[in-house]
């Protein structure tokens, strides 16, 4: 009792004669149903020739140092190869060669320009990553300052530039689950909400943005597109995986430190976060402000190395997803950029308490990247059974496993410290880059050639025998009417699939057709709101002039009534003057008569008093 095989093999080829099978084993067949599959290469093909446009395009970026002499430089450069040797251990120099090496001169620029600009344009998705050790300067990189923009906020104004024409002002298409969501208006008014209420909440100056935006356009020449059918949706998302928990920085709960972990979940082999905020961006400033809102929320502590460093992986996603007007085809590209937190030593960063806890699970995601790298390379060397490939180990590696799996383009910016103090720390990221930049990025699946297995050589023994020749010629006349059998399937199939392209092309058209009428149907229930809208206008300011001459009739009759008692209170005022002028004539006249009746009074008590004193 042999066990089954569990390759499918291919009857009618083992059974043609020896030169056949034998000139088989060097020939290669394109892929069909019927050909057997495999698991193995074969030994006597040679592998293919990989360009380096193939390959992942891995940069190395050196921070500027003084600590270091002109005597005693552990890192050289000469061209795109690195070389690095330890003066202590009187260790061997070790060259190690990249797509591109930059100095501690190269400007922000130059090293968008040369690394990171290809990649954005005509890309159905990429992923860069920025990798080194603790204070190598890979936030610098990504995110850069006012005064020097990293790669992120360049990314953002080449994309907003080049797609200027086409970029739509309200979110109507969004990505939910991997797939195409249609907004109604209420969602199209929430999501408009979001980046107004991120404003508010925004400790920021306009005028660093405009700063930073006329610098990137005075550095770059990015041209706008010709898309004149196409409507462009801009999306952004922001999240860090902090002690290998996934975070949502862009949640309103985060800027008030209420954060809850988010899970992953897959979609048809596509990796994304559950209930994840994604905000519409309407231009780059948008962009700008939800990057910082995001960076408000981020983890950032300080250690023996770096003042400021970074706890945690952060992903800043923007998705750009295009309509096109004529074919009714819907696209998005996705656009990751990744700031893995530094690879650290515990006996340099003197890491105690949270930070410790902190720079293990670190370690340990940076450990499981490594290592799928590692398998990937391995895979693709190896001519044995794949191994798979543990991106399931590490929130950090299911988040970016399309980019592992060769499913989109990768990027690895590496940053180097390049100081003796720092150099076995150094040796490791430069071994990571050097795996990570053997992998083969395959964008198609590579074709399988035919060999004989141990199963169909023992079938050749048995078919040589004459017996086995009479039924394998009956065989080969089954097989015949077979393949007829299938030809006739096969025009049959080919007439329904006519048929299917005609069936969609009538939906596509339909399809034009409803988009058409509800286009208009809109436009017309916006007239008519309009025209409404007017005529109520002018409805409501008759209403008021009414109103407001209904109002003024009570109190013009309450003005003349006290205009009247004002006359007559001054005809009362009058009067009174007249009757005070004459009191004040008559009381002129008594005080005359009083002064008279007091020297009167006088003279009676002077002769009064003379009259006492004769006697």
């Amino acid at each position: 009792m042999r066990p089954r095989p569990n390759n499918r093999v291919n009857l009618e080829s083992l059974m043609s004669n020896e030169s056949e099978a034998n000139s088989s084993l060097c020939s290669s067949r394109s892929p069909s149903p019927e050909a057997h599959l495999v698991d193995d290469i074969p030994e006597n093909v040679q592998p293919l020739q990989v360009k380096e446009e193939e390959t992942v395009k891995v940069c190395l970026r050196l921070r500027p140092h003084l600590k270091c002499s002109t005597s005693r430089q552990p890192f050289k450069i000469q061209d795109n190869v690195l070389l690095a040797r330890n003066f202590d251990d009187l260790s061997t120099e070790r060259q190690f060669t990249f797509s591109q090496i930059y100095g501690d001169s190269e400007t922000q620029a130059m090293v968008y320009e040369n690394c990171i600009r290809q990649s954005i344009t005509g890309e159905r998705g990429a992923t860069f990553l920025t990798y080194g050790t603790s204070g190598s300067g890979k936030t610098y990189t990504l995110y850069g300052n006012n005064g020097n923009p990293g790669i992120i906020p360049r990314a953002i104004e080449q994309i907003f530039m080049e797609n200027e024409p086409a970029i739509n002002q309200h979110p109507a298409l969004k990505i939910e689950k991997t797939g195409i969501c249609f907004l109604d208006d209420d969602s199209i008014y929430r999501e408009l909400k979001k980046i107004d209420n991120m404003k508010r909440n925004l400790q920021s100056n306009d005028a660093n943005n405009t700063k930073m935006k006329s610098i990137i356009r005075k550095e770059h020449s990015f041209q706008p597109k010709n898309n004149s059918n196409v409507h462009v949706f801009i999306w952004v998302s922001f999240v860090e995986i902090y002690n290998e928990n996934v975070y949502d920085l862009l949640a309103q709960d985060s800027i008030f430190g209420k954060r809850r972990a988010m899970k992953i979940l897959s979609n048809e082999g596509n990796a994304y976060v559950k209930d994840l905020t994604s905000v519409f961006a309407r231009n780059s400033e948008d962009a700008y402000h939800i990057l910082q809102f995001g960076l408000q929320s981020a983890s950032y502590g300080s250690t023996d190395v770096n003042r400021n460093s970074s706890r945690s992986h952060s992903i800043f996603t923007l998705t750009a997803v295009s309509y096109c007007l004529d074919s009714q085809q819907i696209l998005y590209s996705a656009y990751k950029f990744c700031d893995l937190a530094g690879s650290e030593r515990l006996k340099k960063t003197g890491t105690v308490g949270d930070r410790l806890k902190e720079a293990q699970k670190i370690n340990t995601s940076l450990m499981v990247l490594g290592r799928c790298l590692e398998t990937v390379h391995k895979n693709q060397k190896t001519k044995k059974l794949a191994d798979l490939v543990p991106v399931r180990d590490s929130k950090l590696t299911m988040l970016i496993q399309s980019a592992l799996l060769g499913k989109e383009k990768l990027t690895m910016i590496v940053n180097l410290y390049p100081t003796e103090e720092f150099y076995e720390e150094n040796l490791n990221v430069l071994n990571f880059s050097s795996i990570a930049k053997q992998i083969v990025l395959q964008k198609k699946p590579t074709q399988r050639t035919d060999r004989a297995t141990r199963y169909s050589f023992f079938l050749a023994q048995a078919t040589s025998s004459p017996l086995s020749r009479l039924d394998s010629q009956r065989l080969i006349v089954e097989n015949e009417s077979l393949r007829q059998e299938l030809d006739h399937q096969a025009q049959q199939i080919n007439v329904y699939r006519e048929q299917l392209a005609e069936k969609d092309l009538e939906i596509q058209l339909l399809k034009r057709d409803l988009f058409q009428q509800e286009l208009q149907l809109r436009n017309e229930l916006v007239d008519d709101f309009e025209t409404y809208s007017a005529q109520r206008e002018v409805n409501f300011k008759t209403r008021l002039e009414q109103a407001c001459k209904a109002a003024i009739v009570p109190f013009k009759f309450q003005i003349s009534q006290l205009e009247e008692k004002n006359e007559r209170l001054k005809a009362l005022v009058a009067d009174m003057e007249c009757d005070e002028e004459q009191n004040e004539a008559k009381l002129e006249e008594y005080e005359k008569k009083l002064k008279k009746c007091e020297e009167r009074l006088e003279e009676y008590e002077r002769c009064k008093r003379k009259r006492r004193l004769s006697l």
